[in-house]
């Protein structure tokens, strides 16, 4: 058995799926024509064209005009059921996925209360129809910091709680708003007991991320490579047991690094960092939860062991319920265990 058709048998968690980036296209399109897009969009080819090769640096922009193009309820519900069906193909049983609010909530066709039960419409057919369980984290753009506050709001209010939304994050170019603008914001996911996630590093490297555990305390680091350029920072991470929940394909993509042997997965791994894998926008970067795990043992030197670890502590780290988290770390275990891992690391 190879390590991809192993690793395809183990059920996985992802837990920084970013909804606008997963966008399957057939559906993409049929949602705009229905919607009249084309007819809006002098350039809608030319957005078609960057969806299917997108500028790596204008990813962000890319994935919210797409976003865009989801005006109604039903969309959104299409949108979600077609991630069920993308995860299910790789056994992901469940997904913490980001979604801003602010991009969607606020014109006449939806309203919160529609577009979270759309959330959970797509979310209970995937679950009827694969086998596939989601939950949401609530994003605030870091170029819209006046979002901050409604999406705090929303995502702490028995509504949110009750619509399935697990957290809120901080996204987006790191260089938009200063960090002061999304304090009240976080304050306010701390005091309700709202968990709290924060993409730092992108831009800024090592002191990014320090001000950003600083300033906001978040639960939970995205895409933060660049913490181990800093050693103290990275002591204080793992002393600390903040959870990394990082791509290595949005590491190359955005010129975080050169290459793959380049990524530091291998370090944080040895400096019992919290790490965990994540595709991010799986659309847009042509990949997978699976690539991301074929990449750290091919070109990263990780071992099968340590990925299956990983992938262990991925369940362990998400925000599953008691019940549901050990169910699965049982299913888990089983598979991890079987004889056809003893040969993993010598093929």
């Amino acid at each position: 058995m190879s390590f991809r058709d192993f690793i395809t048998a183990l059920p996985k968690v992802e837990l920084n799926l970013q909804l606008t980036g997963a966008l399957r296209m057939e559906s993409l399109l049929l949602i705009a024509n229905q919607n009249g897009i084309p007819a809006q969009m002098d350039d809608f080819s030319q957005w078609v064209e960057h969806l299917t090769n997108p500028d790596p640096k204008r990813i962000d922009e890319i994935a919210r005009v797409a976003g865009s193009w989801a005006l109604y309820p039903e969309d959104i519900a299409l949108v979600v059921y077609d991630i069920g069906v993308a995860l299910a193909k790789q056994n992901v049983r469940y997904a913490e996925v980001a979604v801003a609010p602010s991009d969607f909530i606020g014109s006449a066709k939806m309203n919160f209360d529609t577009f979270i039960d759309a959330l959970n419409d797509g979310r209970d057919r995937s679950r009827r129809a694969w086998n596939v369980d989601m939950s949401w984290i609530f994003s605030i753009p870091r170029d819209n910091p006046r979002a901050g506050d409604d999406v705090a709001r929303w995502a702490s209010g028995s509504a949110g709680r009750l619509g399935n939304v697990v957290a809120i994050a901080l996204v987006g170019p790191e260089d938009a708003q200063p960090l002061g603008q999304f304090h009240r914001a976080f304050a306010t996911a701390h005091k309700k007991e709202l968990p709290a996630a924060a993409s730092a590093g992108d831009s800024a490297g090592a002191s990014e991320i320090r001000e950003i555990i600083d300033e906001l305390q978040p639960g939970r680091l995205v895409n933060a490579w660049r913490l181990a350029e800093d050693a103290s920072l990275l002591n204080h991470v793992v002393e600390t047991g903040i959870p990394l929940v990082n791509s290595m394909t949005r590491a190359l993509k955005t010129g975080q690094m050169e290459k793959a042997q380049d990524i530091p997965a291998a370090r944080l791994q040895e400096a019992n960092a919290q790490l965990v894998l994540s595709c991010d926008n799986p659309s847009l970067y042509h990949s997978s939860l699976l690539d991301e795990y074929v990449m750290a043992r091919e070109d990263c030197g990780l071992s099968s062991e340590s990925l299956v670890q990983m992938a262990r502590r991925a369940i362990e780290l998400s925000f599953l319920d008691g019940e549901r988290k050990a169910n699965m770390l049982r299913d888990f275990d089983f598979l991890a265990n079987s004889p056809q891992a003893r040969f993993l690391d010598q093929e």
